[in-house]
């Protein structure tokens, strides 16, 4: 009689399920081993290329990979053939003013025609005169609800940027990060991108002139910091630490129930960062065009003090507060002092810029707050 066949499987034994998970164990730590080494040589292959971030247009189709730094690769090609920038020695000392005469306007409170609303930046006087023709390229004036500026294609930088500043500007808003061109520069005019500052091979920061911070109401207002045009090429030591603190000291002001009107801007060429000293970024376009962006000596700053109110132009005297700052852009500036320590009268300030501040208030107070 033949016999069934049993269909009951063969006990595993305990020897080959413990073989089977070492096997399986193996492989998972050389397959985690890989990702490990793929994942090393893109951040690797991401940080040596110039930190690149892929660029999409409005339609959401793919451009292509922008850099946001001059390549490592590069950096170190150009040291290994002996190719170095222009360096320029800078010396830590405040500049000599020019002998350039800031034209005075006489007024009395009867004869001032206000061009622009209290609040406005240039409610008090445009000082530079710049203006909105295109041809006149070297102080060309951009007007924005949340700042003004008068921009220079020449340097690439502006001249000048001018906002008030209260609690009314302050809200949720986070930093947006977002440095871009600014697209609302004349044609023919060079758009600036994140990536021309080349911080590997140069050491400046991207050095907001109207902070991020002071823009915080709406996403927009904030979004706006972050065009190129509202930027210089900052020693770091200066934009992280001793301009960082004197704009942080602005904000405490507006919180305590002032209202502040504030011009910056950057002045003289050469400065060092943490890359050496230079006099200005060479920008080398696709075309093989190149620009020099021009990397200030100084960085300045002019500010009013006023209770938080109306009727700002007749409540202003000759006791009414002022702080103007003339800020090396240095490595190691920090170590001269806070920027307290580089405190100087708003007439120095135009005498080195060739431009006037607050001009439309009577010459006896304007005199007096300047000096």
């Amino acid at each position: 009689m033949a016999t069934k066949k049993s269909n009951q499987k063969k006990p595993v034994s305990k020897e080959t399920k413990n073989k089977s998970k070492k096997r399986m164990s193996k492989s998972q730590k050389i397959l985690r081993s890989i990702i490990g080494v793929i994942v090393l040589i893109v951040a690797l292959g991401w940080y040596f290329y110039g930190k690149p971030v892929i660029k999409i247009n409005s339609d959401g189709k793919l451009i292509q990979l922008e850099q946001t730094e001059r390549p490592l690769i590069l950096v170190y090609w150009d040291q290994i053939r002996g190719i170095e920038p222009e360096v320029t020695e800078v010396q830590n000392e405040q500049p000599t003013p020019t002998q350039t005469t800031v034209a005075k306007k006489s007024t009395t409170p009867q004869e001032v025609n206000f061009e622009y609303s209290e609040n406005h930046p240039m409610y008090l006087g445009n000082p530079s005169d710049a203006t909105t023709d295109v041809s006149n390229d070297k102080n060309y004036l951009m007007d924005r609800s949340q700042f003004t500026m008068s921009y220079n294609n020449e340097t690439l930088c502006p001249n000048w940027v001018g906002w008030h500043l209260s609690t009314d500007d302050f809200g949720d808003a986070e930093r947006a990060d977002n440095f871009r061109p600014d697209t609302d520069l004349p044609d023919g005019y060079y758009r600036v991108r994140k990536a021309d500052y080349q911080f590997n091979a140069y050491g400046f920061d991207r050095g907001h002139v109207c902070p991020s911070a002071d823009r915080t109401k709406t996403v927009e207002d904030n979004e706006m910091t972050f065009l190129m045009t509202n930027m210089v090429p900052q020693a770091p030591d200066s934009n992280r630490i001793v301009w960082k603190d004197l704009e942080a000291y602005e904000r405490d002001l507006a919180l305590e129930g002032n209202e502040l009107y504030i011009f910056a801007g950057p002045v003289g060429s050469g400065g060092s960062g943490d890359k050496g000293s230079f006099d200005y970024i060479p920008i080398k376009t696709k075309s093989g065009q190149v620009y020099n962006m021009n990397v200030p000596e100084y960085t300045w700053k002019v500010v009013m003090v006023l209770p938080k109110g109306e009727d700002d132009f007749n409540r202003i005297d000759e006791n009414t507060r002022i702080i103007s700052v003339c800020i090396p852009n240095q490595k190691g500036v920090h170590k001269g002092g806070d920027w307290t320590a580089y405190q100087k009268p708003i007439d120095y300030i135009e005498q080195i810029t060739g431009y006037d501040f607050f001009e439309l208030l009577p010459d006896l107070i304007e005199d007096e707050l300047e000096n």
